[in-house]
């Protein structure tokens, strides 16, 4: 274990350290721009895609990783309310409130990522197999529909509400 965190390299502590840093961030009140619900689920789901390196089968990586995406996405409509949640002063964005679960959410995908990352360096010919590659698309697309999710609950709440307003 110990050996582990040695041979991590540095960037990965920065990456880490951010994530939590944001996270800790979105215990207090926070504004979420529109752009920003609407930027951030594409770029998750390209790269979540591009890390999977698919291999001469990708149709059956594909769609387990559609399949994860979708489920987390669901998990996240459920999991995140509309609770607290307001228009910002100048209608362009959201203010919501603290929760725990964006520092959860963002230390998932940071764990998900680390982890597939330690298997490729250390057991490479395990992390080729279909089991590991398919266990990695399945959990990169639950761990990206879970922000994807997130990111459509909370555009849907801003629209209801800057339509209300109007």
């Amino acid at each position: 274990m110990l050996n582990t965190l040695q041979n991590t390299p540095l960037w990965v502590y920065a990456v880490f350290l951010l994530l939590c840093y944001f996270g800790v961030k979105a215990l207090s009140p926070t504004r979420e721009s529109r752009i920003s619900l609407l930027i951030t689920p594409p770029i998750l789901l390209g790269w979540s895609l591009y890390s999977l390196n698919l291999p001469e089968n990708p149709q059956l990586l594909v769609s387990c990783w559609l399949a994860a995406v979708i489920l987390g996405s669901f998990a996240a409509l459920m999991m995140f309310t509309r609770k607290g949640v307001e228009l910002d002063g100048a209608q362009t964005g959201l203010i919501v409130p603290g929760t725990i679960k964006t520092l959860a959410l963002y230390l998932l995908f940071f764990a998900v990522n680390y982890y597939f990352g330690y298997q490729a360096e250390v057991h490479p010919e395990q992390s080729t197999t279909l089991q590991m590659i398919s266990l990695k698309a399945c959990a990169s697309g639950f761990a990206s529909g879970l922000f994807c999710g997130r990111s459509i609950k909370f555009y849907q709440i801003f629209h209801n509400l800057k339509t209300a307003y109007l």
